[in-house]
Order: structure tokens, then sequence, then C-alpha cells
């Protein structure tokens, strides 16, 4: 049975079904350091931008995607915050002349801009959008903001160094 189960595997990979990386990263191969300046808040909230920049810095060490240094790293990830709004999402009715708020969101937009500084090119550029939808009656604004965080820091991975 063994030898059966080790001839279907090599089988398996001589036919090109290969190893499979759940990484997503296919960075090109002189990227290894990048650099992470602290994000510019352009928003009215304050921290935020603090918030997004740990958080960022904190999924890259736990990706192992690059190696995170001070400056002169061989891609630099740097942006703004944008925006920060806070609003209802969806409403819910007591009564018919009483209208509730039953969810509310957070949205958090950046620039963003992820540069090759080796070959001197972008390999990403533009404005992404984090949402964090929370339960009004059971949670806060601040599980709303820390689900749009991660939300964000997931998209900006998504859109800069998971893309390639």
């Amino acid at each position: 049975m063994k030898r059966l189960s080790l001839f279907v595997t090599l089988s398996a990979l001589a036919a090109g079904c290969g190893i499979y990386t759940f990484s997503g990263s296919t960075l090109p191969s002189h990227l290894k350091t990048v650099d992470i300046p602290l994000l510019e808040n352009r928003s009215m909230e304050p921290d935020i931008a603090d918030e997004i920049t740990q958080e960022l810095n904190r999924r890259i060490l736990a990706d192992n995607l690059l190696r995170i240094v001070a400056t002169e790293g061989d891609a630099t990830i740097s942006g703004s915050i944008t925006s920060y709004l806070h609003e209802p999402y969806t409403f819910g009715a007591a009564s018919t002349r009483q209208v509730s708020v039953d969810q509310y969101i957070v949205k958090i937009t950046a620039q963003m801009k992820f540069l090759d500084k080796v070959k001197d090119v972008p390999l990403f550029e533009g404005a992404i959008t984090g949402e964090g939808i929370y339960d009004f009656q059971k949670e806060t604004e601040e599980t709303g903001r820390a689900k749009a965080i991660k939300d964000i820091v997931q998209r900006i991975l998504q859109s800069s160094l998971q893309s390639w």
C-alpha cells in the first residue's frame, strides 16, 4: 500500500501538479527586504496611521514575506490614510414610524505605493479601502475599527506583495 501511495504521489508530481505554496507571494526574486515608513494621516481620525502601519509590519513578519528593515530596503511600502468613515450600514424597524440602526460600518481608505527600489519601478500604486461591519447592539466602533484595519492591511498585501 505504501508503494502504491508513493507511486501515485510521484506520478502526480511528474504530471505537472508540482508543489503548491499557500503564501500567495510570487515577488520578484531580487526583493528580499522592505522598509515601511509610518503612513501619513490625512484623515481626522487620531492614531489610525500608526495602527495600520503596526498591523502591516506585524502581518509581513507573520507571513514571512520579506525581511523588514528600518531604511534602504529593496522595496518600500508607503502611503497615506485619506479617509476614515463611521456610518450606519443596516437599519431595522422597531415600529411603523421608528427606524433603528442595526449595524455600522467603519471604512478606511489609503493611497498606497509599493516601490521596487532595485529597479526603481512601482509594482503597485492606488487607493485601497478596508471595511469593518459591526453589530451596534453587541459591539463598539472599536470592533469595527479593528476589523477595518485588518481588512485594509489584507488588501494592501494582496495588491502589493501577494499579487506578484
